[in-house]
């Protein structure tokens, strides 16, 4: 199936730029739609303060001039001196302008027919007064006063009315913006989340590929090839990842054709080798003193060591190729068990080793080469790591319905910075070694392959002292072939 390609940017830091400006680009369209409102909501605010106090200004204003008026009304008509006249008149015009600012403000219908029906009476009333027909009808310039008074009184009322609808009906507009502004803010907060997600996908993708590439490097798995998508520089790193495969995966098959070559050409000399120190032990060619006798048999077990290590090499490059193929029979373990054990009498003789057998007669079924290298490495690796005087034990039981191989020594044990290595090919743990037997460190790689072919498990098991090994086989094989 055809991979989906994502678009990326050129590089990873713009990338990141641009995953910042996504991200914060709805909370910045909340906080500025917030901030027009909020403004446009003060500017409202101010407005309507304002009025308030001019309204309030010119209605008090109104309500003081109508009483200078009245009381030089009333001066002028005792007193009958012009010069309250002058009074009268200065009281009239601050008047007329008072009702004149007051029209300017945006007042209702209602309101605004009592200020022209208040300007209109005083009008009349000043005019009269001036023309000097008041004198002769002061009952009815009283009665006038009194309903200017009222109106104003009037008039101020309703602007507190006014005054006060305004301020709820701003009070209502502001409740208005705070849910308003809320509801579009909610909305972009799992916007932004999801945007975040995006690029945090967009971010960890390549990386989380670059990861499992470089793990499967590290764990020796070449065959993949390695394509990072992404910006154009993890795209550069994913092509020099692609070409450190390409040279390690060269070095492996060099590394395997190496081995190969290496362990059949070994294998021709070393027979010849073995095969004359059969014949000097056996003293075909004349008695030996004991001495070359000795020598001999040192001889003759070192090179079924070397046999050995070259076959694990054979072994090696077989099982990278293809799986171990099993040659199935019925195989009685106690006795192969003693067979692995007795190849070693010499190093045994000389570490001065103590062997603890507890074997119980079990017989299964399996390839017989194969289940006898295992024993063999588990037993060659525990005289290996085992001091001078040291025991070994080996232990063969049934549990279940798999019979347990086991196997302890009383060496330095395993660190916890070998445990998760130990059946790698050629890892050689870091415990100090004082043996006569070398290792290739492919022992234990091979014994888990060989087990695995089998359908059982080998694993290392918790011990105080020394390492153990124990490793499980199904009596029969229904799907190992």
């Amino acid at each position: 199936m055809k991979r989906l390609r994502v678009f990326y940017p050129n590089s990873f830091l713009k990338l990141l730029s641009i995953g910042f400006v996504l991200t914060i680009l709805p909370l910045l369209f909340a906080f500025a739609n917030a901030a027009l409102y909020l403004d446009r909501l003060a500017d409202q605010s101010h407005k309507t303060v304002h009025r308030a106090v001019e309204a309030t200004r010119a209605s008090r204003i109104l309500t003081e001039q109508l009483t200078i008026i009245e009381r030089g009304t009333r001066q002028y008509l005792v007193l009958g001196d012009e010069a309250l006249l002058e009074s009268f008149r200065g009281a009239h015009e601050k008047f007329v302008a008072t009702v004149a600012e007051l029209s300017k403000l945006p007042l209702d219908k209602a309101l605004r027919n009592q200020l022209d029906e208040l300007s209109r009476r005083e009008t009349l009333l000043f005019n009269n007064v001036m023309s000097g027909n008041a004198q002769n009808d002061m009952e009815s310039i009283v009665t006038e006063f009194f309903h200017l008074s009222e109106l104003a009184k009037s008039i101020l009322n309703a602007n507190n009315q006014l005054i006060d609808r305004e301020s709820t009906l701003l009070v209502a507009t502001a409740e208005r913006a705070q849910h308003m502004l809320l509801w579009q803010t909610l909305p972009l907060i799992p916007i932004a989340l999801l945007v975040a997600v995006a690029i945090t996908f967009l971010l960890t993708r390549p990386i989380r590929r670059m990861d499992v590439a470089i793990r499967k490097l590290g764990r020796g798995e070449y065959s993949d090839p390695i394509a990072i998508d992404g910006p154009r520089d993890l795209r550069r790193l994913g092509e020099r990842l692609e070409w450190l495969r390409v040279q390690l995966f060269d070095l492996e098959e060099q590394k395997k054709r190496f081995l190969r070559n290496v362990s059949h050409e070994l294998k021709t000399p070393l027979t010849s080798i073995r095969e004359g120190s059969e014949l000097l032990t056996e003293e075909v060619g004349g008695m030996l003193s004991p001495q070359q006798r000795e020598i001999a048999a040192i001889l003759h077990e070192n090179s079924l060591r070397l046999q050995k290590m070259i076959e694990n090499l054979l072994y090696y490059t077989a099982v990278q190729f293809q799986k171990p193929v099993l040659q199935l029979e019925r195989i009685d373990l106690k006795p192969l068990i003693e067979e692995a054990i007795s190849s070693y009498t010499l190093t045994i003789d000389t570490k001065q080793l103590n062997i603890l057998l507890a074997l119980t007669d079990l017989s299964l079924e399996g390839d017989r080469e194969q289940l006898l290298t295992v024993i063999d490495n588990l037993i060659s690796n525990a005289i290996k790591y085992t001091p001078r005087g040291g025991s070994i034990t080996v232990r063969l039981a049934r549990e279940q319905d798999q019979a347990l191989i086991e196997v302890s020594d009383s060496g330095p044990g395993i660190s916890p910075a070998d445990r998760d290595r130990l059946f790698e090919p050629f890892y050689r743990g870091s415990g100090n070694v004082d043996s006569h037997v070398s290792g290739s460190g492919l022992g234990l790689s091979i014994a888990h392959e060989y087990i695995e072919a089998h359908g059982g498990k080998i694993i290392l098991m918790p011990s105080e002292k020394g390492a153990c090994f124990r490793a499980l086989l199904p009596f029969l094989q229904q799907a190992a072939t």
